[in-house]
């Protein structure tokens, strides 16, 4: 089990299991104290030391402790990767029979007795850079949240502190996303996803005192639901097809085009049905309602799901399948993350909540991602997944700063000035800002360039799709624009609130910000800096990237060579552009009151997803549940009413064997000379009849 030097890939798997650990301590622990409440004696001192004042606060740092211990694993498993030589890939890979279904039949010809799924690692480069990314960036969120949470160790609004109970479904979700990463086959990868979605709707719906949580809960748990129905068509297809949900398997049968025993169309299905889920999850277009409305989560919730987990995994799941995808799906993939970018990008323009304003950035770089894989970019969307990792828990960590130093406030228009409070919050953020704007020299600047070259060579390679190219071209100028605003909202200019009091987070709090500020700086660079096309970790992921089944793949990848400094030139004119204008609107004047209005218009309320979801779906779905349970039961406001239901039915049934019991119950005199009279006037009336037939 210990043997790392013939299995150093294990340096993966005891980095993933790390988080779970104090999940099962914590969730033991308040077993305990939860059945030793009341009671008196040693057990009444083992409840008060598991919820005292200072075992909560351990438990934090506990918790942390093992997630750092995760990052420490991976970045030493990092370390051993990239110094192996490559000639041993089964060192890096392991896995052991879960259930035996028997036989399995491909096609007309049956297969022998098979462990058909199983539990595995298989450890890549794609990988390597995930996972420490994930611990990287999960822990300083786990750190930063020892001071955003510490109101929870108390008594907070009348209740008990969840501080605990946080930390334990954050430890979970952690584990959940790194197993997902790891998993060398999809049934694996399935039961990660699911656990992953219901972490999240635990952390959403965290404040159960709030109505608004639940329902946002309720709601990224459902709408994910229904992108996991498509994720089971496409497993289904996988299996029945090819006997196996081997990744690496089955990105093998696909590598030089259709394999033999499936048609196009059930190959069309496999990639539609893998794109459904990854599509819930990443909060693509039509089921990208849910992400916003995860606000209503803790703000660290928000940065690990916007950054590191929940809707990295969708983005994840489409690199990694990235061979299966016929070229009809990649097409639609990359329009749906167009659109994705485009409508999130325009909505973000006139929102006021700081996170929800994040929340919109977060679809829109989603979409990107998505476009660039669907183009054929698999290097440059995955490139693009982790800097906006880094940098988008830096802004969403910020934004928690922001909303503990203003006791919660998180209306921008309520803002102002808090550069000079919050010097190290506002000039780390500014970093972020930068960063997602696509400023030279940053992280961002590096990935968001290589996804536009890659759609500016596709484009030309496709004259007819110069719109996968001009959408994202416009929406850098949009996003430079709406996070610029919020920077100049929240920090520019002077407090629109006296009565504020803002105060800069403890050093627990903006540690984390300045170790992700410095990561958003650099986490890209090459040699030569300035050289876009030289990024280290770019260059890592496209030395081995996976064969793609784009249209005119080989044409738009020379095309996107040949371009990428243009294509960089005009992403840099429309940042510049956008950031100019939110500089002449919002940053060297007072914003004045029409600016500061309630937003309304098509932006302000999303497009209407939301309302025609709740005229389409929410509303019948309400009307049906209320019409079969009218025939369930009889109206309980009017229980003496008739009317045909199927409790109706049935009670009357019942009412109508009960009257005929009552009646024949009447005979039941006690009378023996009663009896044997009807005794014998019955053998009278069979005699009778006996007689009548004889005759």
């Amino acid at each position: 089990m210990f043997d790392l030097s013939a299995h150093p890939g294990r340096l993966f798997l005891f980095a993933t299991l790390m988080p779970l650990v104090p999940a099962i301590v914590l969730a033991v622990g308040g077993l305990v104290r939860h059945l030793t409440r009341g009671c008196g004696g040693w057990q009444g001192t083992l409840h008060n030391l598991l919820g005292g004042d200072r075992s909560l606060p351990l438990a934090g740092y506990f918790t942390v402790l093992f997630m750092m211990a995760a990052a420490g694993l991976t970045i030493w498993g990092a370390v051993r990767f990239f110094s192996d030589d490559g000639t041993h890939p089964e060192r890096w890979a392991e896995q052991v029979g879960w259930i035996d279904i028997g036989n399995v039949r491909l096609g007309s010809e049956p297969a022998g007795p098979s462990s058909a799924l199983y539990l595995g690692y298989r450890i890549d480069r794609l990988t390597v850079l995930m996972t420490c990314m994930v611990t990287g960036i999960g822990s300083m969120i786990f750190l930063f949240a020892l001071g955003y949470m510490k109101d929870e160790t108390g008594i907070v609004h009348g209740r008990r502190g969840r501080f605990g109970r946080f930390y334990l479904y954050l430890s979970l979700f952690a584990f959940s996303m790194l197993n997902l990463l790891i998993a060398d086959n999809l049934f694996q990868v399935f039961v990660s996803w699911e656990l992953v979605g219901v972490c999240s709707f635990f952390l959403i719906g965290f404040y159960t005192e709030k109505k608004s949580a639940g329902v946002a809960a309720n709601k990224a748990f459902i709408v994910n639901r229904v992108g996991d129905a498509g994720f089971l068509v496409g497993l289904a297809v996988a299996f029945t097809t090819f006997g196996t949900l081997n990744i690496a398997e089955l990105n093998e049968q696909f590598a030089h085009g259709v394999p033999h025993g499936i048609s196009h169309g059930l190959w069309v299905l496999l990639g539609l049905g893998l794109f459904c889920g990854a599509a819930g999850k990443s909060a693509q277009v039509p089921l990208q309602t849910w992400l916003p409305d995860a606000m209503e989560g803790p703000t660290p919730v928000s940065a690990l799901i916007h950054a590191a987990t929940m809707v990295a995994a969708g983005v994840y799941l489409v690199g990694r399948c990235f061979p299966m995808f016929a070229p009809e799906v990649l097409l639609a993939i990359a329009y749906v993350g167009l659109i994705t970018l485009f409508l999130s990008a325009t909505v973000a323009l006139v929102a006021t909540d700081i996170k929800r304003v994040l929340a919109f950035s977060t679809c829109s770089q989603l979409g990107y991602m998505m476009l660039a894989i669907g183009v054929g970019g698999w290097s440059a969307g995955l490139f693009h997944l982790l800097t906006h990792a880094f940098f988008k828990a830096l802004l969403f960590l910020g934004a928690g700063s922001v909303i503990h130093g203003l006791h919660h406030e998180q209306d921008l228009r309520r803002m102002g000035g808090l550069r000079k409070v919050m010097p190290v919050t506002a000039y780390s953020m500014l970093i972020g800002v930068l960063a997602i704007s696509g400023a030279p020299l940053l992280s961002g600047w590096y990935s968001k360039d290589a996804i536009l070259a890659d759609a500016l060579g596709f484009s030309l390679a496709n004259p007819g799709h110069f719109l996968l190219f001009f959408g994202p071209l416009l929406t850098a100028g949009l996003t430079a624009f709406y996070m610029f605003r919020l920077w100049l909202l929240a920090f520019g200019g002077t407090s629109r609130e006296p009565d504020a009091h803002p105060h800069e987070s403890p050093a627990v709090m903006t540690l984390p910000l300045v170790v992700l500020a410095a990561c958003s700086v650099a986490v890209a660079w090459g040699w030569p800096v300035w050289d876009a096309e030289s990024s280290a970790l770019g260059q890592s992921l496209a030395a081995v990237a996976p064969h793609g089944h784009v249209t005119n793949g080989e044409l738009a990848h020379k095309l996107a060579h040949s371009n990428h400094l243009a294509a960089g030139l005009l992403a840099l004119l429309a940042a510049v552009a956008g950031g100019g204008y939110a500089w002449v609107r919002y940053g060297q004047r007072p914003p004045t009151s029409d600016q500061l209005r309630e937003p309304t218009g098509v932006f302000a309320n999303r497009w209407y997803f939301d309302a025609l979801y709740d005229s389409l779906f929410v509303r019948r779905t309400v009307q049906l549940a209320e019409f079969t349970a009218t025939t369930d039961r009889t109206s309980p406001e009017q229980p003496t009413k008739r009317s045909v239901t199927l409790d109706g039915l049935l009670t009357g049934v019942a009412k109508l064997v009960a009257a005929g019991g009552a009646e024949l119950r009447k005979l039941q005199s006690g009378r023996v000379r009663g009896y044997v009279l009807a005794m014998g006037l019955t053998v009278l009336i069979l005699l009778g009849m006996l007689f009548a037939v004889l005759r």
